[in-house]
């Protein structure tokens, strides 16, 4: 046998990567898109502002007229969107993916969004044979520039083996969370838990601000003993010199709250307390004109409830 036959059988016998379809480009799908076309995947993309398309254009995706088309020309979708009803409308509206859906193709829903809501989705579209990943995302800017979110999967493990190298292109960790709604089920949990967290560190630095202990002296000893949380890590020194530039915008966190209180009542239970608390903070906070900047802002309402000041910087 030839060099040259033995070369050309070597590169047929190479597995076809997948074309991958992209659709919702915001803040967190621009960069995690730009991580899929930095592995070498085909990608085609879409996006209701038709500037933040042609960004990605530019690196060397195909820019889509309309979600069916995102769906006619892909075999893995990947959809980033903003909440359920930007959801909903991408997946089943006019041109929407189900319009384009065709058999074996395997949808990933990477939106922070209601179990209810993927348990249909997904419900759908395995009765028209396709299949369907609720995959939200666990982290910022920062994790989704450089690849590394925690990435959490419900659905069926086979459909996540197939999708995993994609995945893999935007993560350093997945975690199979269970059946169908289960990973938008736990992003619900740990967003409770971020929003509780950060309003309770806030309050013991203005807690004890007004007792006349230095709000420094209070993070670096928070930071040394075993009370050391995300919050106090990563945004205290950002707070006590009111640095809020968004990472994970504070009327994002209070959106995702409310899905949280949503979600809830779609199951029947009892609203948390801690929740119930949070959520009324983060509303007022985002009333009083802090939804634009980063969640941890949250402080500066905090700072208003108890007539005190922990930065230096406003």
């Amino acid at each position: 046998m030839s060099v040259n036959r033995v070369s050309q059988d070597h590169v047929r016998s190479k597995p076809v990567r997948p074309v991958v379809g992209f659709v919702g480009i915001g803040r967190m799908g621009k960069r995690m898109a730009t991580n899929i076309l930095k592995a070498g995947y085909k990608l085609v993309v879409w996006s209701r502002t038709p500037g933040h398309a042609r960004e990605l254009e530019s690196l060397g995706a195909s820019v889509a007229s309309c979600p069916k088309d995102v769906a006619e020309r892909s075999s893995i979708i990947i959809t980033m969107l903003a909440d359920p009803k930007s959801t909903r409308e991408v997946y089943s509206g006019k041109n929407g993916l189900m319009e384009g859906l065709h058999a074996k193709e395997i949808f990933i829903d990477m939106t922070t969004n209601l179990p209810s809501l993927s348990r249909s989705l997904a419900k759908e579209i395995e009765e028209k044979e396709g299949e369907f990943l609720d995959a939200p995302v666990s982290g910022s800017i920062k994790p989704a520039s450089e690849g590394t979110l925690l990435i959490l999967v419900g659905g069926k493990k086979d459909t996540l083996e197939i999708a995993k190298p994609i995945l893999q292109t935007m993560g350093n960790r997945i975690i199979h969370t269970g059946g169908h709604g289960s990973a938008a089920s736990m992003k619900l949990v740990l967003q409770m838990h971020s929003a509780t967290i950060m309003v309770s560190f806030a309050e013991s630095l203005a807690f004890g601000q007004s007792l006349g202990l230095d709000p420094l002296m209070i993070l670096e000893i928070l930071n040394s003993s075993v009370l050391k949380t995300y919050a106090s890590e990563n945004k205290g020194k950002k707070v006590i010199e009111a640095d809020y530039a968004p990472q994970h915008s504070l009327e994002s966190m209070t959106e995702n709250l409310d899905l949280v209180s949503e979600s809830a009542r779609d199951a029947r239970i009892t609203m948390p307390p801690l929740l119930k608390v949070a959520r009324e903070i983060f509303h007022s906070a985002k009333k009083n004109g802090e939804g634009e900047l980063d969640f941890s802002a949250v402080a500066i309402e905090i700072e208003r409830i108890m007539q005190t000041k922990i930065s230096r910087g406003h």
